[in-house]
Parts: structure tokens; C-alpha cells; sequence
């Protein structure tokens, strides 16, 4: 039993140092998103993919555990598993805030693409037969006066 509450704070402290890791790498990414930096970007969502995958690795255990706990053994630990799910209230927040900002900024240029270069409303079919959706013609601008 006691080894089994020993794993269970491993587990834990585990999930928190992760957390807080993710959190860090979600304000990595929402820096390298609004700086346009798309080189740190791809590492950024890189690290933020291995992280999430050891998170669920280590919240599969944690429920693993917690099931075959007592709730009067889980019961001093509920404070750190509200912390846990604040922190990931903040990382759900995070991405959706950041999934807004990324869809407003991609509907504005589609916008001011579509204005620029207004494509015939014909459909369009690749050599199989299938329809494809037009693309944007290629636009090269001379800014050299």
C-alpha cells in the first residue's frame, strides 16, 4: 500500500514537471507564432507533440494507480490534481487562443488574396477526372522602384 501512494507522488510529480514544461513550450510557440519565427516554430511544436505524448504515457499511470487506490488514500492529493487540471485548463485555453488567432490572421490573407487575384467560380478537374479546388495564381511583386 505504501509503495503503492510512493508511485502514485512519482506519478505525480512526474505529470506536474511535465506540465510545466508544456505550458513553457505553449509560450514558446505563441511567441514564435506572433514574431512569424517559422523555424523555432516546427521544433517548438515538435517538442510540444513528445511532450504530450509522454503526458498521456504518465496520466494512463497516474489512473491506473488512482483506480486501484481508496479514496481516503486519494484524498490528500486532491489539491495537486486541482493544480494539475488548472494547468491544463491554461493549455486548453492557450491553444484555443491561438487556434483563433492563426484562423482570423489565415481568413484575412485568403481575403486579401481572393481581392487581389479573383479566381473564375468554374470548377476545376485534375487529369483524372476528379475535381480539385483552383488554386491561387503564382504573383511576384517588383518592389523595386
Amino acid at each position: 500500500m505504501k509503495e503503492r501512494i510512493a508511485e502514485f507522488e512519482a506519478v505525480l510529480d512526474q505529470e506536474e514537471k511535465i506540465l510545466d514544461s508544456l505550458v513553457h513550450s505553449q509560450d514558446l510557440l505563441k511567441k514564435a507564432v506572433t514574431d512569424k519565427n517559422w523555424e523555432s516554430l516546427t521544433k517548438i511544436i515538435n517538442n510540444i507533440n513528445t511532450i504530450s505524448s509522454d503526458f498521456l504515457e504518465a496520466d494512463t499511470s497516474r489512473e491506473v494507480l488512482q483506480d486501484m487506490m481508496k479514496m481516503n488514500e486519494i484524498k490528500p492529493y486532491f489539491e495537486r490534481l486541482g493544480n494539475m487540471r488548472a494547468k491544463l485548463l491554461k493549455c486548453k485555453i492557450e491553444n484555443q487562443a491561438l487556434s483563433k488567432y492563426v484562423n482570423i490572421t489565415k481568413n484575412f490573407i485568403q481575403g486579401v488574396v481572393e481581392n487581389a487575384l479573383p479566381q473564375s467560380g468554374n470548377k476545376v478537374y485534375s487529369k483524372s477526372g476528379k475535381i480539385v479546388q483552383p488554386q491561387p495564381q503564382s504573383v511576384v511583386l517588383n518592389l523595386d522602384f
